[in-house]
This record gives structure tokens, C-alpha cells and sequence, in this order.
């Protein structure tokens, strides 16, 4: 490869590491926003998108009903939010960290993802309406988890198929 090749291939490394770290922080700043958010603006969004689900499910929803739909809404939107903090954490670390170093950017995915995870859940006990909760905690934890290994996985799994081709 000549030199040209091979600097800009360099740039176009470096410019797909500033993007997706740009995009990291991007979505932990969306994280930590939608943690903060105020107890009653928080749970005025979820029952309004609870009942709005019940009625489609239900006839007629009963306040029970309704109830239950938003625990599931809130149970989702943890392990779905940070499944995709996890998955993005993982891909910025693979991409930064190269070869056998890659082992350690997965292991420091892993423990930024779980400091997040217990840090939003903590210090919503500062913030007005809010409060801890060590289950949420452990859903955001366990969506992390899901999104690191999906992360690993599809690496692994393309680099089956590279070498299968």
C-alpha cells in the first residue's frame, strides 16, 4: 500500500472514531436527561402512554389495567434504553481499541455501563419526585449486558463469515 493509501486510511479511522464517540455522547447525554427528567413530568409522559396502549388492548381499561401497562412501559424503556447504551458503548470501545486490546475496551464497556446504570437510579433520589430504585438498577445493568454481548457476538460472527467467504 502507498503512503497516499495508507494516510488517508488513517483519516478515515479517525474520522469513524470521532463520529461514533460523538454519538456515545450523545446518547449518554440523552440518558442522563431522561433520568433527571422531574417525577411528575416523568410519570405524566408514561400514564399518558399507558392508557393510550390499554385502550388499544382493552375495551375498556380498568385503573389496574392501566397501572400494569405502565410498569411494563417503564420496565422496557429501561432495558431497551440502555440495551442500546450498552450495544454503542461496546462498538466505540472495538472501534478505539484494536487486536488483543480489544478484550479491554469490551471490559471497559462493561464497567462504564454499569457505573451508569447504578449512577441514573442513584441520583434520582436528589431529583424532585423522584426515588431510588435497586430494581431498576438491575434492569438498566441487565440491558447493558444484553447489548454488550449482542455487540461481541456480531463481531464474532463477522468475522466468521469474513473468514467462511
Amino acid at each position: 500500500m502507498n503512503k497516499k493509501m495508507k494516510k488517508r486510511n488513517i483519516w478515515l479511522e479517525l474520522c469513524v472514531i470521532a463520529i461514533s464517540m460523538a454519538a456515545l455522547f450523545l446518547l449518554l447525554y440523552f440518558v442522563l436527561a431522561v433520568s433527571f427528567q422531574n417525577g411528575t413530568a416523568s410519570a405524566g409522559v408514561t400514564m399518558r402512554l399507558a392508557e393510550q396502549i390499554a385502550r388499544r388492548i382493552f375495551e375498556r381499561p380498568t385503573a389496574d389495567q392501566i397501572s400494569t401497562t405502565a410498569l411494563m412501559i417503564r420496565y422496557g424503556a429501561h432495558l431497551g434504553l440502555f440495551f442500546v447504551v450498552g450495544f454503542v458503548t461496546t462498538f466505540v470501545s472495538m472501534v478505539v481499541f484494536r487486536g488483543y486490546f480489544r478484550i479491554l475496551g469490551v471490559i471497559g464497556a462493561g464497567f462504564l455501563c454499569y457505573v451508569l446504570a447504578y449512577y441514573t437510579e442513584y441520583y434520582k433520589q436528589f431529583v424532585e419526585g423522584r426515588h431510588f430504585q435497586q430494581s431498576d438498577a438491575a434492569l438498566n445493568w441487565y440491558g447493558s449486558v444484553f447489548g454488550i454481548l449482542c455487540m461481541v457476538g456480531s463481531y464474532f460472527l463477522n468475522r466468521l463469515l469474513v473468514k467462511l467467504a
